[in-house]
């Protein structure tokens, strides 16, 4: 008796959930079916461009549904103020996300450390996705941390009308007239591309540990220059030189490729895009921001495998090659893709970009932002006049002595 009640009972379960789906009602997904994916939202990435890569995943998720009727991705977006706040809440109630995109792998590793991320395994065939210096920088003590989606190139964005030709050298900036209307950022990992051009780069170099004071000073000594010319004007957000750039105040500013979209639509065919300019020692070497999936500690198996899966999915040459068309301002990172870079000359500077751009470890990383707060203030002080240049150097080559490791190279 109690086994046929039961059957009337699943029976009549079963007909309820056939009338739901014939009413309209949507129902629940399956258990374990569902990957949570968070997306890190950046000052890296203006607000047009975060529009256009959720709408692109979206899409990504479409066509990765289309081949897994029963899996369903779930978008949620969230400031990089808040993520670490979010993942606590969330950790503390067995919830965090099955995936994780980071605006860049800086802060992969504490996440990571803090329990909210779990490593990935790729066999042989699923390395080939991605070019093997990527994988190599988001690997921490042997273990694979993250996967990367695309890359964001640093760059020169300037306005044509007012520079034809823009400058190719930093000697440049302290000639030009009082309406060139330079804008620089005192954010130290800003700094970075000017300190390299001087010979004194935060991130060393393979075979680059000597002492470099001299150059920091020289370096600094250059700042202290430009922060007195009534034309170079240093801000201390990366927003403040995309806005001022959109709004006619700036005419050359350093600037992230993903900021070209929405500078396009303020600018129009004015917009100009370069390499930043080289130093009297060296090239600029700018850092590289690597857009990084992490996949979350407290998925069950299934789920994890699910997320990696789609990572791949996004990772393919297909998909890769897909997304730098569609969004025309990142850089893929699957190796297979020959890129177009005739027929798309943002294209190309990006790739020039990135020949002399440096992806620091997570290590070095980690270690630039538990130094930043301090170096950074110094930095501040000094463009105050309120401390020597002599004292900056110092300190900068203290932070370069005790740096992790050389960085890997693109």
């Amino acid at each position: 008796m109690i086994c046929r009640q039961g059957l009337i009972t699943l029976l009549g379960l079963s007909s309820l959930l056939s009338a739901c789906s014939s009413l309209g009602i949507p129902r629940l997904p399956e258990a374990g079916n569902t990957i949570n994916v968070v997306l890190e939202l950046s000052s890296q990435v203006d607000s047009l461009g975060q529009a256009r890569l959720k709408a692109f995943l979206e899409q990504e998720a479409r066509e990765f549904k289309s081949l897994n009727p029963n899996i369903r991705v779930r978008f949620r977006s969230i400031s990089s103020e808040r993520l670490q706040q979010d993942l606590e809440y969330r950790a503390g109630r067995g919830l965090t996300p099955d995936l994780i995109l980071l605006a860049s792998s800086r802060n992969l590793l504490a996440l990571h450390q803090k329990g909210y991320s779990t490593p990935v395994e790729l066999s042989r065939e699923e390395k080939q996705s991605f070019k093997p210096w990527i994988l190599s920088s988001l690997r921490y003590r042997g273990k694979q941390l993250g996967l990367p989606l695309f890359i964001v190139p640093s760059m020169a964005c300037f306005d044509r009308r007012q520079f034809p030709v823009p400058p190719q050298e930093l000697s440049e900036f302290l000639n030009l007239a009082n309406g060139s209307a330079i804008g620089l950022s005192s954010n130290l990992s800003e700094l970075n591309w000017i300190l390299s051009g001087f010979g004194a780069p935060l991130v060393p170099e393979p075979g680059g540990r000597s002492n470099r004071q001299s150059q920091a000073l020289q370096a600094f000594q250059w700042l202290h220059q430009a922060n007195l010319q009534p034309h170079i004007t240093f801000v201390s957000t990366e927003e403040e030189l995309r806005l001022g750039m959109a709004e006619g105040r700036f005419r050359w500013i350093p600037c992230y490729s993903a900021w070209i979209p929405s500078l396009r639509q303020s600018l129009g065919a004015n917009l100009g895009i370069g390499l930043l300019p080289a130093g009297p020692a060296a090239e600029a070497r700018p850092l590289v921001s690597v857009a990084t999936w992490m996949v979350g500690s407290q998925s069950s198996p299934r789920q994890r495998q699910l997320a990696k899966q789609f990572v791949l999915f996004t990772g393919n040459a297909v998909n890769q090659r897909k997304m730098m068309l569609k969004l025309d301002s990142v850089f893929p990172v699957n190796p297979a893709i020959l890129l177009p870079l005739n027929a798309y000359p943002t294209l190309s500077a990006m790739k020039l970009s990135l020949r002399n751009s440096t992806f620091p470890t997570l290590e070095q990383y980690q270690y630039l932002q538990l130094n930043a707060n301090q170096i950074s203030l110094s930095a501040q002080r000094f463009l105050a006049q309120a401390k020597a240049p002599s004292v900056v150097a110092r300190e900068v080559q203290h932070l370069f002595n005790h740096a992790p490791a050389a960085a890997a190279q693109p």
